[in-house]
């Protein structure tokens, strides 16, 4: 004999799925595949991939998104394994395209300002908040996450300071620290009080970073981005979040790729430096695309594992 919790869960489940195979049109999920130029939130074109299993932990998918680099389309994504990554943890991907762009098809992180409710800022937090709340995708709210490569990620980096009551964890991979000027993001290392920055970016929903993570990455031969800020973004998050550094490294393997990870006390914070990966997103073997690195590790699933494993939201939730 089932619980009425059981009971209200299973009729959940079954409309959320009756849901799914009924929705017609560009907004219906399609488990396992490729939505392709969507219009949503904002933005005029978002690809989104929706796996067929749902995460190991809490209630429903995990969604990630992910903003492209500089001098790079979206489509780019479509040959960086993120499907690997989202099958594997349950974890619908979202890559939209930046509706405000700066040069470049950069992410305008050094323009106009900060806040939440402006510009593309204001779109992320809708589309993190538009996609969870959509039945048929079945997102866990306690599972969403935004990460980045270059521009993007330090534009992920600032909506998740922006906005930690809506994303549980960030990552950003070979971007310059948030508040920096474009100047410092060529071979330049500027100085950021990065959790000065991070905790003013928060105001009201400050407390909110208690219960957020956050991880960095860097390849060993990016030759654009200086590597200073990998160590900068660390440490000025975990003085944010108030934990120490743990001694020694573990290193991750897939195949002959390789990942050096440091982490922080109850893993809330993440540093990796991606061996043999130059200023690119690293998609691991098989990938391809304009600055999409093969040679290193597939960052989507190594970030993916890392929310998965530390994420403090589910935990708390369970509690409830």
């Amino acid at each position: 004999m089932i619980s009425p919790n059981q009971f209200s869960r299973a009729c959940r489940h079954l409309l959320t799925g009756l849901l799914t195979t009924t929705m017609i049109g560009a907004a219906s999920a399609q488990a396992g595949s490729w939505e392709q130029n969507l219009a949503s939130s904002g933005f005029s074109k978002v690809h989104i991939y929706t796996p067929d299993s749902r995460s190991s932990i809490g209630d429903g998918y995990a969604l990630m998104i992910l903003l492209h680099g500089c001098v790079q389309p979206i489509d780019n994504y479509l040959g960086a394994n993120l499907e690997a990554a989202a099958e594997e943890l349950g974890m619908v991907i979202a890559v939209p395209d930046a509706e405000h762009k700066a040069g470049y098809n950069c992410w305008a992180y050094w323009e106009d300002k900060r806040d939440r409710a402006h510009g593309d800022y204001q779109l992320l937090v809708q589309l993190a908040q538009t996609l969870a709340a959509e039945p048929a995708r079945d997102i866990d709210p306690a599972q969403v996450y935004i990460a980045g490569l270059s521009s993007g990620a330090t534009f992920a980096h600032t909506t998740a300071c922006l906005a930690p009551d809506v994303f549980a964890g960030a990552a950003a991979s070979a971007g310059p620290s948030i508040g920096t000027s474009p100047a410092g993001a060529l071979g330049n290392c500027e100085i950021a009080d990065v959790a000065q920055r991070c905790a003013d970016y928060s105001g009201d929903y400050r407390e909110h970073l208690n219960t957020q993570i956050f991880a960095v990455a860097h390849g060993s031969k990016d030759n654009v981005v200086d590597a200073c800020y990998l160590e900068q973004n660390a440490t000025g998050m975990a003085n944010l979040y108030g934990v120490r550094r743990l001694q020694g490294t573990e290193i991750l393997r897939e195949g002959n790729a390789i990942a050096e990870l440091t982490q922080w006390q109850d893993g809330r914070v993440g540093m990796l430096t991606l061996e043999g990966v130059g200023h690119s997103w690293s998609g691991g073997s098989g990938a391809s695309g304009q600055y999409i690195d093969a040679n290193g590790v597939n960052l989507a699933r190594q970030l993916g594992r890392f929310f998965q494993q530390h994420n403090l939201r589910v935990a708390s939730k369970a509690v409830e």
